[in-house]
């Protein structure tokens, strides 16, 4: 059985690994001329430096680690906030703080009624959910939360509380992760960057193409035709695990979510810097806007200190020359800029676009159609979180009788 993987980020990576392990015969598509999508690790001598991932919360993601013989560590973060003065200032003060704990208590109760929020990927939307996250607050008096959960959002890049749905943020950020958030647990990192989770994959994989780029997805009888610039081949089964051009599928509903998925420009800028004693840093009055440095996190290493800086919009020197002067009137002294990295992240629908149904739809197409979507086009885009479901979907989808 041929199987075609379009896409060799993490999530097409991982595919490819766990279907050649059980004999298929994989080929993988990349647009690009590299493969890692956002596990993208820069080295400065001796310090691995990420310019996408950076950790992982859920332990889930261990025996991947393991079976790939890829050291890791676990590691507390400290976090600050600083005002608009660029002055340093609590997240929350004491009385919010304890108001917290009961908001909390009054949000567990409330998701009890959404049980499609504890599947492992995206599936029926009560139409309660619908709802912008701070419309869904706002109606159920939960004012504390909104500061506690909308620094995470726009800073990892998954927007505005005025505009992500609540339905996403709570598959996003659920209960689990918003207390792991709360009490600063431990976060996984990988030793020699994500992109050893990357090198490690494509040393298990026979067929990468690179820099080749899917033009048309079509099915043909029983078997499905990829074709590019340069030829065209049958596969049995193809796997779609990234966003993809209108009519590249030439299926109805799957193109009809190409047409109306979203994502979200997101920048990330590596400098090097004097300091050494810096901190991750949240910039409290940026939060959710466009144009602005969201946060920064070091690597450290001996007398060695890189900062990564985070902000949203399209990659542009004015924008890149805000972000240097927001860091320098934090008091940060910096050498020079190593490099910047433009990201689209976050595949989503626009609220109206969103039905409750939708997903349901997606996932019952699959079921009888030689073209499956996979990784964060139907699940939370966490690593350790696609782990599973990639994990999950080949259990359910391959037997493994029809393997070559």
């Amino acid at each position: 059985m041929k199987v075609a993987i379009i896409g060799g980020g993490f999530s097409g990576m991982l595919t490819a690994y766990l279907l050649e392990k059980k004999g298929y015969q994989v080929t993988v598509f990349e647009k690009e001329p590299y493969i890692g999508g956002h596990l993208q690790t820069i080295v400065n001598k001796d310090l691995y430096i990420e310019l996408g991932t950076v950790f992982c919360f859920s332990k889930a993601i261990k025996p991947l680690l393991l079976a790939l013989d890829i050291a890791y560590s676990e590691r507390f973060i400290y976090r600050n906030f600083i005002d608009e003065n660029f002055k340093a200032t609590e997240h929350l003060n004491q009385s919010q703080a304890q108001a917290l704990m009961g908001e909390l208590k009054q949000l567990k109760s409330l998701l009890k009624k959404y049980p499609s929020l504890d599947t492992l990927d995206y599936d029926y939307i009560d139409p309660d959910l619908l709802v912008s996250l701070d419309e869904f607050l706002i109606q159920n008096e939960l004012p504390i939360l909104r500061q506690v959960i909308a620094p995470h959002l726009s800073s990892f890049g998954f927007g505005d509380v005025h505009d992500i749905q609540a339905y996403y943020t709570f598959k996003i950020f659920n209960l689990k992760t918003i207390e792991a958030f709360i009490r600063g647990d431990k976060l996984l990192s990988i030793d020699l960057g994500f992109s050893e989770i990357i090198r490690k994959l494509s040393q298990n994989i026979s067929d990468i193409r690179y820099g080749i780029e899917v033009k048309k997805i079509e099915n043909i009888n029983d078997q499905v035709l990829i074709t590019s610039d340069y030829d065209e081949a049958y596969f049995d089964q193809v796997i779609v695990t990234t966003k993809l051009p209108t009519n590249v599928i030439q299926d109805h509903l799957f193109n009809k979510l190409m047409k109306k998925i979203q994502t979200n420009p997101y920048l990330t800028c590596a400098y090097k810097v004097e300091e050494q004693n810096i901190v991750t840093t949240y910039y409290k009055d940026h939060l959710g806007k466009k144009e602005k440095i969201q946060f920064f996190h070091t690597f450290k290493r001996k007398y060695k200190t890189i900062l990564i800086a985070y902000a949203y919009g399209e990659k542009s020197i004015p924008l890149i020359n805000g972000i240097t002067e927001d860091i320098k009137r934090s008091g940060i002294k910096i050498k020079h800029l190593i490099t910047c990295k433009q990201w689209y992240i976050f595949p989503h629908l626009k609220e109206g676009d969103l039905t409750p149904s939708f997903y349901q739809a997606i996932k019952k197409n699959q079921l009888k159609n030689n073209i499956c979507l996979l990784g964060s086009l139907i699940t939370k885009p966490s690593i350790s979180n696609l782990y599973q479901s990639i994990e999950h979907f080949i259990e359910n989808h391959f037997s493994g009788e029809n393997k070559p």
